[in-house]
C-alpha cells in the first residue's frame, strides 16, 4: 500500500469503461486530496550515441522531489514521452506559462523523467532549455546532436505544401524534405523508430542506473505521439505500469483503427525522410474551444516547441511502405557501418518494423488508458478500436473517460483532475501484480 493511502472521500475511481462526469470533476477540483508536499530539483542531461553511422544527442529532463512519494517502499517515478508537436519542457510548462503536469506530480513527491526524441531539442537556445522560439517555424528542421555548429537553413531542404488542406491529428498541409546527400538527409534517414527507442533507453538508464531502477516504482506515460514509442520501450526497460492520458498507441493498433474507419491507404503513406510542420492550423485544431485572444497568447508559448514531426509518423502509423523505403535506403547507403551490414538486411528490416508492434513484455503490465470525451485526436471510438488490438497483449487494461476534457492538459484544472486520478489509481494498487 502507498505511504500516502487515501481516505474514503466524496469521489471514487470509476470502473473500466466508466466516466468521471462533470459533477465528480467539480468534487475533485473542490477538494485537496493530494496537496503539494515537496520542493524539487531540475536537471538536464545530454547523452551522445551513434545509430546507423550517424551521431545523436539524447536529452532528458529530470525533476527530483525533496520528499519522495513511495509505493510499497519504492519511489514513484513517471517517465513521460513527449507529444508530436512538443518536447520535454512541455511536461514542465503549459502554453500559458503555468506549471505543467510534471511539476504538479513532482510537488507531490513523484520523480518525473521527461524524454525528448532525438532531433527535437534546440541546442542553440541560449537559455539552455531547448526552446525553438528564435528559429522561424518555416525553416525548422531536426537538430540531432549538440555538436552541430549552426541551425539548418532553407538551402538544406525542399518544401511541399498542399493548398487548402485542413490540419488533422495525423496529417498537415506543409512538409519539408532534406536534400539527398546532405548531412541532414543522412541523420533523418537514420533516425528510425529504433533510434528513438535507443535514445529513450539510454536516458532512463542514465537517470536510473543499476540498483536505482529496482528502487523505482516505474510508470510510463506517452502523451499523444509519445505513446507510440513508450509502448515498444517496454522491450528494453519494463515498467510497472502505463499511466496514460491522451496516449497514442502502437503502429499496429493505429493502422487497424484506420481500417475500421474504411481507410486502407495508411500503409502506403509517403512519410519516409519527411518532416511534417505542425503550424498554427494544427494548434488551432486542438484549441477550438478556446477564445481567440487566449488562443493567440497560448500560440506564442507553443512556439517554444519544435512544432514538427519527422521520423515519428512511419512507425506510429504503420506506414509499411515508408518503413520498407527507409530500410532499403539505409542498406544501400555507402555510409552504413560494417557492423550493421554484418547483421544482414533482414535484421535491419526487422529493426525498422519492430517498434510498430506491441512487445511481449506488455503481458506482465497493467495499462490505464485515460482520455477526455472531447479529445480531438482520440475520441472514445478511437480509443476503443486501439484497445481491441492492445488489450490481448497486456496483463490488465482499463479505460477511463473524463467528461468534456480535451486532448491536452493545457489548464491547471485539467492537470489537477487527471493528476488526482493518476495518484488515486496508484494508491488503489491498480498497477500491482498481486
Amino acid at each position: 500500500m502507498s505511504a500516502h493511502a487515501f481516505a474514503a472521500g466524496d469521489w471514487q475511481l470509476p470502473p473500466d469503461k466508466g466516466m468521471v462526469d462533470s459533477k465528480e470533476v467539480g468534487v475533485i477540483l473542490g477538494a485537496n486530496d493530494y496537496p503539494a508536499t515537496s520542493g524539487y530539483r531540475k536537471k538536464i542531461d545530454y547523452i551522445d550515441f551513434d545509430a546507423y553511422g550517424q551521431q545523436y544527442t539524447q536529452v532528458v529532463v529530470t525533476l527530483t522531489p525533496d520528499k519522495p512519494r513511495l509505493h510499497n517502499g519504492r519511489k514513484i517515478t513517471v517517465v513521460g514521452g513527449e507529444p508530436g508537436s512538443e518536447y520535454a519542457m512541455d511536461f514542465l510548462q503549459t502554453p500559458e506559462g503555468k506549471e505543467g503536469p510534471a511539476v504538479w506530480l513532482t510537488k507531490r513527491g513523484v520523480t518525473f523523467i521527461a524524454l525528448t526524441r532525438v532531433g527535437r531539442w534546440n541546442f542553440f537556445d541560449k537559455s539552455g532549455n531547448g526552446s525553438w522560439k528564435d528559429i522561424p517555424i518555416g525553416i525548422r528542421m531536426p537538430i540531432f546532436n549538440r555538436a552541430q555548429k549552426a541551425p539548418w537553413t532553407a538551402d538544406d531542404f525542399t518544401l511541399k505544401t498542399t493548398a487548402g488542406k485542413e490540419a488533422t491529428s495525423g496529417d498537415s498541409s506543409t512538409y519539408r524534405f532534406p536534400k539527398e546527400g546532405t548531412l541532414l538527409y543522412k541523420q533523418m534517414l537514420a533516425a528510425t523508430g529504433q533510434t528513438f527507442l535507443t535514445g529513450y533507453t539510454k536516458a532512463i538508464e542514465h537517470v536510473l542506473p543499476g540498483a536505482e531502477r529496482d528502487k523505482a516504482y516505474l510508470l510510463y506515460w506517452g502523451m499523444s505521439t509519445g505513446g507510440a514509442f513508450m509502448y515498444p520501450l517496454a522491450k528494453y526497460i519494463k515498467p510497472d505500469g502505463y499511466l496514460n492520458w491522451g496516449t497514442s498507441t502502437t503502429g499496429l493498433a493505429y493502422v487497424y483503427r484506420k481500417a475500421t474507419q474504411g481507410d486502407f491507404k495508411t500503409p502506403y503513406a509517403e512519410t519516409a525522410v519527411r518532416l511534417r510542420e505542425r503550424g498554427y492550423d494544427d494548434f488551432e485544431f486542438y484549441t477550438r474551444n478556446i477564445d481567440e485572444k487566449t488562443k493567440q497568447q497560448w500560440w506564442q508559448g507553443a512556439l517554444n516547441d519544435p512544432r514538427f514531426k519527422s521520423g515519428e509518423d512511419a512507425p506510429m502509423q504503420f506506414n509499411s511502405g515508408a518503413l520498407t523505403d527507409t530500410a532499403l535506403r539505409l542498406w544501400m547507403a555507402d555510409w552504413l557501418p560494417q557492423a550493421d551490414r554484418q547483421r544482414g538486411f533482414a535484421a535491419l528490416m526487422r529493426d525498422t518494423f519492430e517498434p510498430s508492434y506491441p512487445p511481449a513484455a506488455l503481458k506482465d503490465i497493467a495499462v490505464l488508458e485515460m482520455n477526455g470525451t472531447a479529445d480531438e485526436a482520440m475520441p472514445p471510438k478511437v480509443v476503443d478500436a486501439h484497445r481491441e488490438i492492445m488489450e490481448p497483449y497486456t496483463r490488465k487494461f482499463k479505460v477511463v473517460r473524463v467528461q468534456d476534457f480535451h486532448h491536452y492538459l493545457f489548464t491547471q484544472d485539467a492537470i489537477k483532475v487527471v493528476g488526482s486520478l493518476w495518484l488515486r489509481h496508484i494508491d488503489s494498487n491498480y498497477f500491482d501484480s498481486n
